[in-house]
């Protein structure tokens, strides 16, 4: 199972439509931020900030049941702070 939650950074790698209402796609490549999940059928589907995707009722999605399977996207890791601190190098002053 992925370790992708809501608010990660997430990076499209399968922009291939594989339904006849898929006219909203991720881009290749692109960034998004994952802004809803939910399982279905042994995986999960997300939602996204950046895109909203077409509805197999029509139209953009207004009834919250359509997304995109959660293996289109892979986890941008980004360190924090106290990572990026850890590998300054600490020079010594010269006795």
């Amino acid at each position: 199972m992925s370790d992708i939650k809501n608010g990660d950074i997430v990076e499209c790698i399968d922009d291939m439509p594989r339904h006849a209402q898929s006219e909203v796609m991720p881009t290749w490549g692109a960034l998004y931020t994952i802004s809803g999940l939910r399982s279905v059928e042994g995986s999960a589907s997300v939602r996204l900030k950046e895109l909203t995707p077409t509805c197999y009722l029509g139209g953009p999605c207004a009834c919250g049941q359509c997304g995109w399977a959660i293996e289109r996207f892979r986890k941008v890791y980004r360190p924090g702070p106290g990572l990026l601190e850890s590998f300054k190098l600490k020079v010594c002053e010269p006795v």
